[in-house]
């Protein structure tokens, strides 16, 4: 840290009290805190950011916090987006592309996932066509979160059949208003549509959008991975209401006390309910918090949220010089997903038989039940637990690789039902 913890805090707490102000709307208050490198403040100061590390943007949080201000801007573009283009990107492509992430006014998504390529990803068949200073892309995609809101996707398509199918693949930042992108909502057991199939027929992006060169998108492609399992980029959350960035979901205009007020409405929202002290002032409010095997799983989760929130602090010390995650943003997704399957036994025998409820008849265990019927895709989403324990196997440990007869093959041959 190049400034003292409490000469930084003093800093940032007269700054962000000239900036906060909650009758502004959602813009202009993204736009100010861009303005001064703080959506993103891990970023290097030549592209908007601080240069900062993670004990700085702590300090930052907890300022944001106590005066009760909407944080920065979420979601998939500054979480791995970002960073993408920060590594692997061209500075036109930087200057152009990462300043609407930087202020809230782009939202994007991942088209990776396929019917027919999920853990084995390289094996996708979604095709991007050359045409002139464009691709022309067809396909399909599956389990895109947040779809319907975003500005851009980011887009792995093969871009040579006869390559081998690691060596294939080029990476593009795709527009989604356009014709050629079909947007069909997938309803979920927790009653949401957040996941989304999306059918590209024609779909076009250009030249200038792709990141790196044709047929090296896979680097591309385990680097968004990477971010998206560490949660690096994520690492500046203020409790509170999350807005969606960009001008489809229609939060930008709206003033942030407007958006709190929503906020508070809702109470806890699903991804907070499985936080150790939520489940703590569950237990308590519950009269569960004397039962031992109740207290004992509880402790468990304490202490695997601090192992990951360490873990973390250690690939943020690694990672600083700017270059993407290796073997242990695996460990961290691994440590994250441990502890949310934790919560989720420890979850029902908090809360009874209400935990066969859904919705309102849970009584204060809405958002908990909600939790648990969305907590199976977090296993999944990044790579399933299992492709993490081989990437930590093979490029942590050393072990043999996992047989892979096709590895090497041009994909076109390679057998596919």
């Amino acid at each position: 840290m190049t400034t003292p913890t409490g000469v930084l805090e003093r800093e940032l707490t007269a700054l962000v009290g000239e900036l906060w102000d909650p009758d502004q709307t959602l813009r202009a208050w993204w736009r100010r805190l861009a303005d001064h490198g703080l959506t993103f403040p891990h970023w290097p100061e030549r592209w908007g950011g601080r240069g900062w590390a993670r004990d700085e943007i702590a300090v930052l949080a907890r300022v944001l916090t106590a005066v009760g201000a909407i944080g920065p801007p979420p979601g998939l573009g500054g979480l791995m987006g970002g960073p993408v283009v920060l590594a692997l990107g061209n500075d036109e492509q930087r200057t152009r592309l990462l300043p609407p992430l930087r202020d809230g006014t782009e939202g994007w998504c991942q088209l990776f996932s396929e019917p027919g390529a999920g853990s084995d990803l390289a094996g996708l068949t979604t095709r991007a066509e050359r045409d002139g200073d464009e691709w022309v892309v067809t396909g399909q995609k599956v389990w895109t979160s947040g779809a319907h809101d975003s500005d851009r996707g980011m887009l792995v398509a093969r871009t040579d059949w006869d390559a081998p199918k690691h060596r294939g693949l080029g990476y593009f930042i795709l527009p989604m208003d356009q014709p050629g992108v079909d947007l069909r909502p997938i309803k979920q057991m927790n009653g949401a549509s957040h996941f989304f199939e999306v059918f590209l027929d024609g779909a076009r992006v250009a030249d200038a959008d792709r990141i790196g060169e044709p047929g090296q998108g896979w680097a591309a492609t385990t680097a968004t991975l990477s971010f998206e399992r560490s949660g690096l980029s994520d690492a500046l959350r203020v409790p509170g209401p999350r807005p969606n960035p960009g001008e489809r979901p229609g939060d930008l205009d709206r003033t942030c006390a407007q958006l709190i007020a929503a906020h508070d409405e809702s109470a806890t929202t699903a991804t907070e309910a499985h936080a150790a002290q939520n489940l703590v002032d569950l237990a308590r409010r519950r009269g569960r918090h004397t039962d031992a095997a109740t207290r004992q799983h509880l402790a468990g989760l304490v202490a695997r949220e601090r192992i990951a929130e360490a873990g973390r602090l250690r690939m943020a010390a690694a990672t600083a010089a700017g270059g993407t995650p290796g073997p242990e943003a695996s460990v961290a997704k691994l440590a994250w997903t441990e502890s949310l399957r934790v919560a989720a036994d420890v979850g029902p025998s908090i809360l009874g038989p209400a935990g066969a409820l859904h919705g309102a008849d849970a009584g204060d265990g809405e958002d908990l039940v909600d939790f648990l019927l969305t907590m199976p895709s977090a296993r999944i989403a990044g790579g399933s637990d299992e492709i993490q324990r081989n990437i930590i196997g093979e490029r942590a440990l050393g072990l043999p690789r996992e047989p892979s007869p096709d590895r090497d093959l041009p994909f076109r041959d390679v057998p596919r039902s």
